[in-house]
């Protein structure tokens, strides 16, 4: 997939409101740290190097650390790591080796896959911290809505983030009402070209976007959404499930 630069840019200037800001207010304005526990190959690493960016600690943790949870609990209380930001599954393994008992991150950040209740309620219910689910296929640079327990008391992945547009659409491209599932389709700043050298498959998933400006397009995601009556989306599975 062919992403362009503008597309992580905007994601910064996203999270340095949505993500970054409420973390560094709710820890008193110091700066934070860190635990990178997400493979460099893997899209989703950005999210941590853009702390390192906006002037944070980012512990680099080497894979032997990322994929024993129980040591990884341990290394965020030895080192009293404020952010970890790990898939929903391996969240639950987090959960269960201790991470929010003793010292507890102020923030997890999650992504990758549908959060489960179990995971969004041990968050949300837990003191001195809370979770933040970010949703984003590869065809859009990397996180393209985003939703915390604080906004949310059953699991959401949220809003589009800054300078995208979420559509939610019938088998005719039609809008669909608040509270009917719909197919996802995205379109905005980090939308990608599409796939490299692949133009037959570009053609059929990135489409003709007939809510945007002459020329526009959109991703079609395959994802089934349902959007709320305050304006938070609901992820429901894949539309060829």
């Amino acid at each position: 997939v062919v992403t362009p630069y503008r597309g992580l840019t905007n994601m910064q200037i996203n999270h340095q409101k949505e993500v970054f800001g409420p973390a560094v207010a709710a820890a008193g304005g110091r700066r934070l740290r860190i635990a990178h526990t997400v493979s460099f190959a893997f899209d989703m690493s950005w999210e941590e190097l853009l702390w390192l960016v906006e002037g944070h600690e980012v512990h680099v943790c080497d894979e032997d650390l990322r994929r024993d949870a129980e040591a990884l609990v341990a290394y965020c209380a030895e080192h009293r790591v404020d952010v970890v930001n790990v898939t929903p599954t391996y969240a639950r393994l987090l959960i269960e080796q201790g991470l929010l008992e003793g010292h507890v991150p102020p923030l997890v950040l999650l992504g990758g896959e549908a959060v489960p209740e179990t995971v969004w309620a041990a968050l949300r219910d837990t003191g001195g911290t809370y979770g933040y689910n970010l949703y984003g296929p590869t065809e859009y640079t990397i996180n393209t809505l985003g939703g915390g327990t604080p906004d949310s008391a059953t699991p959401t992945v949220g809003r589009p983030i800054r300078g995208t547009r979420a559509h939610l659409l019938d088998a005719w491209l039609r809008p669909v009402p608040d509270g009917v599932p719909g197919e996802l389709y995205i379109a905005g700043i980090g939308l990608a070209r599409g796939y490299l050298d692949r133009p037959g498959l570009t053609a059929e998933r990135f489409v003709a976007d007939p809510f945007g400006a002459p020329g526009a397009r959109m991703y079609r995601t395959g994802d089934l959404l349902r959007r709320r009556p305050d304006g938070n989306l609901d992820y429901l599975g894949r539309t060829d499930d």
